[in-house]
C-alpha cells in the first residue's frame, strides 16, 4: 500500500480530509488508526457515513494498524493514514512502525491546551509526546489544507 500521507487530526475523517487532501493526492483508501473508535460501532457507521464509496476505508486500532504498517502489503492503493494525535504516532513507532514525515492537521482548542497556529493547540503532553516521536526522527508538517503554508512543527514548538 502507498501511504501518501500520514495525517494527525482530531477531527479525523470529514471534509476537509475527503474533499481536500483525498482529492488532491486522488487516494483510493482512508486508513482510520484510533482505538475508540475501533470498539464503537456507532462511531465506527459515523466515519464510514461520511466517505464517498469511491474512497474505501478501514477503521483499525493500533495493534492490526502496526501490523498493517509493518508488514510488505501487496495491495498498490493510494491511502491516507488517520489518527487523533501525537501519542497514536507515538505508540505505533513502539509497535515498529516507521514514520518519515508526518502531516499536523487539525489539533483544535480544549480546556489546558495553548494556541500554536490558527488550527493547532497542543498540551504540555502533546508537545512532550511531540518531542519524543522527533528524537526517534520523525518530521511534522504543520498543514492543515493542501493550499495552505507548510510549517516545520520544530519552528513551531521552538526546539
Amino acid at each position: 500500500m502507498n501511504i501518501q500521507l500520514y495525517r494527525i487530526d482530531d477531527r479525523l475523517i470529514h471534509g476537509q480530509v475527503v474533499i481536500g487532501w483525498a482529492s488532491v493526492l486522488q487516494s483510493e483508501k482512508i486508513i482510520l488508526c484510533d482505538d475508540e473508535v475501533m470498539a464503537n460501532d456507532w462511531e465506527k457507521e459515523l466515519y464510514l457515513s461520511c466517505v464517498p464509496e469511491t474512497l474505501e476505508t478501514l477503521i483499525l486500532d493500533e495493534e492490526h494498524a502496526a501490523e498493517l504498517l509493518t508488514h510488505a502489503d501487496p495491495d498498490p492503493a493510494n491511502a491516507i493514514f488517520l489518527v487523533k494525535g501525537p501519542e497514536v504516532i507515538e505508540h505505533l513507532l513502539a509497535r515498529g512502525v516507521t514514520f518519515s514525515t508526518v502531516n499536523v492537521g487539525g489539533i483544535h482548542y480544549k480546556e489546558g491546551r495553548r494556541n500554536y497556529l490558527s488550527y493547532l493547540y497542543l498540551s504540555d503532553e502533546e508537545v512532550a509526546s511531540f518531542k519524543r516521536c522527533m528524537q526517534k526522527g520523525v518530521r511534522f508538517e504543520c498543514l492543515d489544507v493542501p493550499t495552505g503554508h507548510k510549517v516545520d512543527l520544530r519552528e513551531v514548538l521552538h526546539t
